[in-house]
């Protein structure tokens, strides 16, 4: 097996929570903000892919590594996930998640 150096296994995981986005509850208004937060993720992996393989990393692996990751903390979802859903169900019902 390959050895994947240190700044390309953070720059691969970072790419990978960047794609995890939470599932949305069901309901219009709550897949629509679920697919627009999709598509936004889905961008910016891209333009760090693009960067990288185009040679525009001038700052470095680390420093797209951490942008990306920047991006996508000041960009959480903007719909009630569905395991928040779940919760908030169940505590309605007295039930514990």
């Amino acid at each position: 097996m390959t050895a994947i150096p240190d700044p390309m296994r953070s720059f691969l995981a970072a790419l990978a929570d960047a794609l995890d986005v939470p599932a949305s509850p069901y309901g219009q208004d709550a897949e629509t903000r679920h697919r627009i937060h999709v598509e936004e993720r889905i961008y910016l992996v891209q333009l760090a892919i693009r960067d990288v393989l185009a040679g525009k990393d001038k700052l470095g692996l680390d420093w797209e590594t951490a942008y990306l990751r920047r991006q996508i903390t000041e960009r959480p979802p903007t719909y009630r996930t569905l395991a928040e859903q779940i919760a908030a169900d169940k505590a309605k019902e007295g039930r514990t998640p």
